[in-house]
């Protein structure tokens, strides 16, 4: 009989849970539905109001104006059409210059973050301190301020309109110098000296603990990879041909007040801009999982 009420009362919570969580799981889906559907309507189905107050949830004719208000007439591949041909803005070039750079910066920004944190964890040398308060400098003050400099900077490299003029100050990054500062904290001194004991370089020793701190470098990887795709001041102020700019950049220019643009092309571009940060984190949201465990538990 115990078992039985136990039973009855674990299936009760999980109901209850369920549907307590319903609506907040619909409000968090609504908008990326509600954009998804948006890509096969006109720009008539588009403004029509949806109105959902007040609720009539008894009344058939309600929820038939309301599918007829959220759903497309007909599933019309036209928008997309338009904007892989590029009538509106050059979309293959900006999704191939947004992979391009944001994969750039993520494993540049990877491998530096990562060998000055080893630096600042296991090695000892001369105003250790104020480099590591300078480092701390770059999160806290804002990216805006380096604007001006960054762009002399680049003008005078010759790295104006390039994807390169993008890459080369994104793998610069204060936040993952601390991060894997404090990942080389967590590993144990033994293993350094071990590999010193056996003749290994610094560089070399460097290497073995990175086979030990995969999933922390994949985190991050993932983590700037997310930050240099949605990156607009950088390529706004160094990209001026339209088909070198990202793909961030095109958005925004499809999202004139014009309003010349078809609702429904600006929502496929919208969709697919999320597809390659989608695939990333359903790629290695296990790894990512566990970096932040073992993050938590240490």
């Amino acid at each position: 009989m115990k078992n039985i009420d136990s039973a009855k009362s674990g299936f009760l919570r999980r109901s209850v849970s369920t549907l307590l969580l319903v609506p907040f799981l619909l409000a968090v889906l609504y908008p990326f539905l509600w954009m998804v559907f948006g890509i096969f309507k006109t720009n008539h189905e588009f403004f029509q109001p949806l109105r959902i107050w007040p609720m009539k949830p008894l009344n058939g004719e309600y929820w038939m104006k309301l599918a007829d208000t959220f759903f497309p007439n007909e599933l019309s591949m036209r928008n997309i059409h338009e904007l892989v041909i590029g009538k509106w803005v050059p979309f293959w070039d900006v999704l191939l210059n947004s992979m391009l750079s944001s994969f750039g910066q993520a494993i540049g920004a990877v491998a530096l973050s990562a060998m000055t944190g080893y630096a600042f964890a296991r090695l000892k040398f001369h105003w250790k301190n104020i480099y590591f308060v300078i480092v701390l400098a770059l999160i806290l003050v804002p990216r805006q301020l380096f604007a001006v400099p960054l762009f002399s900077w680049l003008n005078t490299l010759g790295l104006n309109d390039s994807i390169f003029g993008i890459i080369l100050p994104g793998v610069i990054t204060g936040l993952g110098v601390i991060y894997f500062t404090q990942v080389f904290r967590k590993i144990p001194v033994e293993y350094s000296q071990v590999a010193r004991t056996c003749g290994a370089s610094e560089f070399r020793v460097f290497l073995t603990l990175l086979s030990l701190i995969w999933p922390a470098i994949l985190s991050y990887g993932m983590i700037h990879f997310v930050l240099a795709w949605h990156e607009h001041l950088l390529p706004m102020l160094v990209l001026s041909t339209e088909s070198q700019q990202t793909l961030p950049i095109a958005l925004a220019k499809l999202y004139d007040v014009s309003q010349r643009t078809p609702q429904g092309v600006q929502m496929a571009a919208s969709t697919f801009s999320l597809i390659p940060t989608a695939l990333l984190f359903a790629l290695c949201h296990r790894k990512f999982k566990s970096s932040l465990s073992d993050m938590l538990v240490h």
